[in-house]
């Protein structure tokens, strides 16, 4: 009879052990807490005890915390105080418990004097008699299980002991799993933030060219308006700037099986242009199969344009050095060719037969000194008479001029933004960037031929102040005051590769018969010249929009001073020091001179001329000395510092064919007591302005 007792108890022992084990074979991470306390239930009523609960070490095993508990109706539940204590309050409990040894307290009484903390909470619990088992899995102590009787005291059998055992083996598992999960889910949760906040784009794409999966980074990349529309794309022909592009993506990331810092040129909805670096890798089957490219876009648009700015910058400034060597080296060859043209026409009647052929060859200089004068403009060594001046004024005043210069059917206006700062600029100066800009716009406005688009042409004014953050976007520009003058068309736009050259020296999209190609390179010459900046925004058959960028000046408006107008010129026979490193120019200069009477010495540098001057004591019977500034070993300004200091009365006469973006040919004038003229001169020019210099003194 006991054997058959025993027999029915072990059954529903097992199949107790089996359904506890079964709720937990299959669950969802939401349905763990129920399931837990559940199955805490079903623990207490089998062993018939009041309460049941689960703690788990936390800290290395330095605290308890209890995470489950159930309860019977009227028992008074785990004291909320108790729901996290130190290990060390239960030491005699807790190292059973990592022994794996359980606990059976059968009643208070019982226990030791070291387990005082364990018999205070069982007295406040009204606890009378408890069994804990450690939770061990894989062998691990996450924690132990206790069963509680309140209500009266229970001497818990080996049976019980046994039941526990099995039961926290199932639990620990299912605890276990659950933390994993949890984790899981946790790590997913993080990834998924990731994914959604990134600022790079993470794809999955099909190899034939859709999307399978894409973040929100791409939607705002590509400006598409949500991931669902993206889905949809066909990469390829939607995404790729070039199609054929996609071919040799495919290629390249099928034969390594991945691929790091792969440059790709793509396209927005818009079509604008996307420069992007891809890392990726191809996703295989069991098989091996290549189902998916996996990885992730970073948008280096932005760097490649500073990178494209930068580089142009340096290009034209490459090119300005070249066209402004150039310049100086023509400006003394047409200062020669018209020097003896005119030595050749003085001894000549107008009636001769050469000498219309002359005076065409003198023509032919002209056209050559303007073609070098705008090579010196791009090359930023034009000379200039600076002047502060309100932009408007030119405007206006320039207005009628310039609406000439276009064809009557295009509408032109300007719209001017009332009290601007003043500039300091050369007038001429931006006269040329006006007229260049406008006919340029005007031919862009001719060639337009959609119908939808009016012929319009627009000046406009404003002042803006340029912050750290303009120019951190724009390299070479620099953060103050400026004054924004703009010339926009309605015209037919350019293309990237357009706008690459546009400054260029002698590009030009028009026939050969329309201009020379200096035009825009002028402008911008200028505009760097005096430390501006200029922009270009355009489209093709969208028009154009060309922005600079001018400083703006604190100085007041100044009055020009009146030049004198009568000028005697009287030959007397003054000694005059020329200095000039090219030998034929010297030698025509200096000859010409001596026909007019004056008594000339040469010199092929500044060094050679301060030694002859001291070796044949001169420096107080020089009258005047003309000195080219660009010399090798000494330039004109130095050894006219040089001669100041020997007399500070001398004249000196400074000539050059360009000059760097400090000095104006007001500036030469004015400093120190120098004069100044511009190469190329003709000998009537130099004469003129040497008498007008020894008059003055005279």
């Amino acid at each position: 009879m006991v054997t058959k007792k025993t027999e029915i108890k072990q059954q529903e022992t097992e199949q107790f052990l089996l359904s506890l084990s079964f709720r937990f074979i299959t669950f969802l991470p939401e349905e763990f807490e129920g399931a837990m306390t559940e199955s805490l239930a079903r623990i207490a009523e089998f062993i018939k005890v009041d309460r049941c609960y689960i703690y788990l070490f936390e800290d290395n095993n330095t605290r308890t915390n209890l995470i489950h508990s159930f309860e019977k109706n009227g028992i008074k539940p785990k004291i909320p105080q108790h729901d996290q204590v130190d290990s060390e309050d239960f030491s005699w409990l807790i190292n059973s418990i990592l022994s794996g040894t359980p606990v059976n307290i059968s009643s208070i009484e019982k226990l030791p004097a070291k387990a005082s903390t364990i018999r205070a909470i069982m007295q406040i619990e009204n606890t009378q008699s408890s069994l804990m088992a450690p939770l061990i899995f894989n062998n691990e102590c996450l924690g132990f299980i206790g069963l509680d009787a309140v209500q009266e005291k229970k001497s818990f059998s080996p049976e019980s002991e046994y039941l526990l055992k099995n039961c926290t083996a199932i639990l620990a598992r299912a605890i276990s799993q659950s933390n994993q999960l949890k984790s899981r889910e946790h790590i997913e949760q993080k990834f998924r933030t990731l994914f959604s906040e990134i600022d790079d784009v993470v794809f999955i794409t099909s190899p034939e060219g859709r999307f399978f999966e894409i973040n929100p980074a791409g939607v705002k990349l590509f400006g598409y308006l949500s991931i669902q529309e993206l889905l949809k794309v066909d990469i390829g022909r939607d995404i790729y700037f070039n199609p054929a592009d996609r071919e040799k993506f495919r290629k390249a990331i099928e034969e390594k099986g991945q691929i790091k810092d792969y440059e790709l040129i793509l396209k927005n909805k818009k079509g604008k242009k996307l420069v992007v670096m891809v890392t990726a890798s191809t996703l295989t089957d069991k098989d091996n199969n290549i189902i998916a490219y996996q990885g992730i876009l970073h948008d280096v648009t932005y760097r490649r344009q500073l990178e494209e700015q930068l580089f142009q910058a340096k290009k034209m400034e490459s090119i300005g050095l070249l066209a402004g060597g150039v310049a100086h080296d023509f400006n003394n060859i047409l200062t020669i060719i018209n020097g003896f043209a005119e030595i050749i026409m003085m001894d000549m009647d107008s009636s001769h037969k050469h000498y219309e052929d002359l005076e065409n060859l003198m023509k032919g200089v002209k056209r050559a000194e303007d073609l070098i004068r705008q090579l010196l403009a791009f090359s930023r060594k034009q000379m200039i008479e600076p002047k502060v001046i309100n932009i408007n004024t030119i405007v206006t005043e320039l207005f009628a001029m310039l609406n000439r210069l276009i064809s009557e059917d295009i509408q032109f206006e300007m719209e001017l933004k009332d009290n601007l700062s003043l500039i300091k600029a050369d007038p001429v100066q931006i006269q040329q960037i006006l007229v260049n800009l406008v006919v340029n716009a005007g031919r862009a406005v001719k060639d337009q031929k959609r119908k939808d688009k009016p012929k319009k042409i627009q000046i406009t004014t404003d002042e803006k102040i340029l912050d750290n953050e303009f120019t951190a976007r724009y390299p070479g520009s620099r953060p103050g005051k400026f004054i924004v003058f703009s010339v926009q068309d309605t015209g037919i736009g350019m293309d990237e590769e357009t706008k690459r050259h546009i400054f260029e020296p002698f590009f030009s999209t028009n026939k050969a018969e329309k201009g020379t190609g200096l035009g825009l390179a002028t402008v911008y010459g200028i505009v760097k010249q005096n430390e501006g900046n200029i922009y270009v925004k355009s489209e093709p058959g969208e028009g154009s929009i060309f922005k600079i960028y001018w400083p703006a000046t604190e100085e007041q408006t100044v009055t020009e001073s009146k030049t004198e107008s009568d000028v005697k010129f009287q030959t007397q026979s003054e000694n005059i020091l020329f200095v000039e490193d090219d030998i034929h120019l010297r030698s025509l200069m200096s000859n010409a001179l001596r026909q007019f009477g004056y008594q000339v010495v040469e010199a092929e540098d500044g060094v050679k001329a301060l030694e002859i001057v001291q070796r044949n004591s001169l420096i107080h019977k020089i009258d005047l000395v003309i000195s080219d500034i660009i010399m090798p070993e000494m330039g004109g300004e130095e050894l006219a510092a040089n001669l100041r200091q020997l007399n500070p009365e001398i004249k000196i006469l400074l000539s050059s064919g360009f000059t760097d973006s400090r000095i104006s040919s007001q500036d030469v004038n004015t400093r120190n007591g120098y004069y100044f003229i511009a190469k190329p001169y003709g000998i009537k020019k130099l004469e003129k302005c040497i008498r007008a210099i020894l008059n003055k003194s005279a």
